[in-house]
């Protein structure tokens, strides 16, 4: 049977890249340490790469799908952020961009289900407000202390500039998670199953008992041989 559905991730090969940004996650904290800069490893994007890896290897896709939303998200900050700091460490090129990558890897397999948007942001909005009260303000980690410095004149205090941050970032999760539901949709994957099952050029390939789609659609004729009276 060629698995074409979500559960084409349910392999050791895909288990095996997801350990991936479990070690970008280790190798940063390892850098920040020797550093003597720890708090920084609660960023978004270090905490994602973990998120991202223990989703793709405990076979959790809600984790994997909301760290992707951030990953997504994260990638283009830390370009800008690299471009006005001029500071760029190998270290957070394979961190962003693995990631990333990974995280795209990831969707595509485990497919993308236009719900995750919202998880992400109670996440990421509970990751804030643990940063804000763990790490060193000056570090302004995951914006948990102040506001951006090109708009910190437009706020007189940080719980005013909190609500705008707060509606800029769901318009980002959604807008990201609408992209990868147009790119990756789950609907799509169990279409290819069930054409790949009815395409007479293929094998007879009998039902997987413990396949998700062949379940929905048994139960779906179950469904339609009740009789009408019996309802």
């Amino acid at each position: 049977m060629i698995r074409t559905t979500a559960q084409s991730w349910d392999t050791t090969r895909f288990r095996l890249i997801g350990g991936l940004p479990i070690i970008f996650f280790i190798a940063r904290l390892i850098q920040y340490i020797q550093v003597g800069t720890p708090d920084w490893i609660v960023a978004s994007c270090h905490i994602s790469n973990l998120m991202l890896g223990i989703g793709m290897i405990f076979g959790a896709p809600l984790l994997a799908r909301m760290a992707t939303i951030w990953l997504i998200i994260g990638l283009p900050m830390w370009v800008i952020d690299a471009v006005v700091t001029w500071e760029m460490w190998w270290s957070s090129i394979y961190s962003h961009v693995g990631g990333f990558l990974i995280g795209l890897y990831a969707i595509s397999k485990m497919r993308a289900t236009g719900r995750s948007w919202l998880p992400a942001l109670v996440w990421f909005v509970f990751l804030q407000m643990v940063t804000r009260y763990t790490t060193a303000p000056e570090l302004n980690i995951n914006v948990a202390h102040f506001p951006y410095e090109l708009v910190k004149g437009w706020f007189t205090s940080y719980w005013m500039f909190w609500p705008v941050c707060l509606i800029v970032v769901t318009a980002m999760v959604w807008v990201v998670e609408f992209g990868l539901v147009t790119l990756y949709p789950k609907h799509m994957a169990h279409m290819a199953h069930r054409a790949h099952r009815a395409n007479p050029a293929n094998p007879a390939d009998p039902a997987d008992p413990a396949d998700p789609v062949d379940q929905a659609d048994r139960a779906l004729e179950e469904a339609r041989l009740v009789p009408e009276e019996s309802l």
